[in-house]
């Protein structure tokens, strides 16, 4: 096997400040960009959408803050809460189901004590589902943070999961 899992690095997010925030905005051009795009860059900054930054975001778009909070909402991939140092997204679409990925989920589920879009504390994981990570011919796929990991199968999987945890150690 590869020691592919020890070469991902750890998400390494800011503390959510509201002052960095208003700093941070201020590098926008409301002509040059739209919510979306300021949302993540938002998220990839702090790890997730902090409640207090909605506000800040109606003011700066001339929006109302529920018109902010429903795309926050809309879109699966904005976080409301910091996720761990490593997101573990597992496929959920069809290619990967008929290659296995249900039955790893639930290994995945099982080993970390976890549902989907929660935080296993101790081994310093978010688990979250994904349904389609372009990779199909490869199935199935985990994304561990911003690396793929193709043909996926559970002898992987446990070394993944036993590589990730040492590192906690570390």
């Amino acid at each position: 096997m590869s020691d592919f899992a020890f070469n991902i690095p750890k998400n390494n997010f800011q503390d959510w400040q509201l002052e960095l925030a208003e700093t941070l905005l201020k590098n926008f051009n409301i002509d040059d960009h739209n919510l979306v795009d300021i949302l993540h860059d938002f998220q990839a900054t702090f790890g997730y959408i902090d409640k207090t930054l909605i506000p800040l975001l109606a003011k700066f778009f001339n929006l109302s803050n529920a018109e902010v909070h429903g795309v926050v909402s809309f879109y699966h991939d904005f976080r409301s809460t910091k996720p761990a140092s490593y997101v573990l997204k597992i496929c959920q679409a069809e290619s990967c189901q008929a290659m296995g990925s249900e039955l790893l989920t639930t290994e995945l589920k099982t080993a970390l004590d976890i549902d989907f879009h929660e935080t296993n504390i101790a081994a310093d994981i978010t688990l979250e589902p994904v349904y389609c990570l372009g990779n199909c011919s490869c199935s199935p796929n985990l994304m561990i943070n911003s690396q793929i990991i193709s043909r996926l199968n559970s002898g992987k999987l446990k070394l993944i999961l036993q590589n990730l945890k040492a590192a906690q150690n570390d």
